[in-house]
């Protein structure tokens, strides 16, 4: 009996560290986030000095016409560029996060069969059918988990697909409409 507290404070520490560990990752992702969106903010103020300079120096009609072009291809370059940018750092963070819950049912799952299998070790005679139950609740637990889990990096895979073709398209509809 002693050993399951042992087992239990094991299981606790490593929440923990897990814990931080998400915290870790989450707080870089926004990190990335927060320097992604200052750079871009820096840049429209450069960009809005350099139109508000062209458009002082724009003679006649059609130069506006020319330089109202040329800033909206730019415009439009520099969002699916963001939009890029932004799409990478949340694809990193959320496979950084999926790692670390894979990690972490990879490890605890065997420690807690374990302490399970202890405890059922020790139930009192008769609880076979219990016994029995408890651990075909324990074999579906642990199928689900593994379904989840694919289930979840199918899912990443098939949003990262979207993504990359919106964006792919995206830039091809802007290299289109430059012709």
């Amino acid at each position: 009996m002693s050993k399951m507290p042992e087992q239990l404070q094991s299981l606790n520490k490593e929440a923990v560290e897990a814990a931080l560990s998400f915290a870790q990752v989450s707080m870089a992702g926004a990190d990335r986030l927060l320097r992604l969106q200052l750079d871009a903010a820096q840049t429209f103020v450069a960009q809005q000095a350099q139109t508000a300079s062209a458009l002082g120096e724009a003679k006649n009609a059609e130069s506006l016409m020319a330089l109202g072009t040329r800033l909206a291809e730019q415009a439009a370059e520099h969002a699916v560029g963001y939009s890029r940018s932004v799409y990478e750092v949340a694809t990193q963070t959320q496979q950084q996060l999926a790692k670390l819950v894979e990690e972490r049912l990879a490890a605890t799952q065997p420690q807690i069969a374990s302490a399970m299998e202890n405890m059922l070790k020790s139930a009192p005679g008769g609880s076979n059918a219990a016994v029995e139950a408890m651990r075909s609740t324990m074999a579906a637990t642990q199928s689900a988990m593994d379904s989840l889990t694919k289930a979840a990096k199918q899912a990443a895979e098939l949003a990262e697909a979207n993504a990359r073709t919106i964006t792919d398209a995206a830039s091809l509809a802007m290299k289109g409409a430059k012709k």
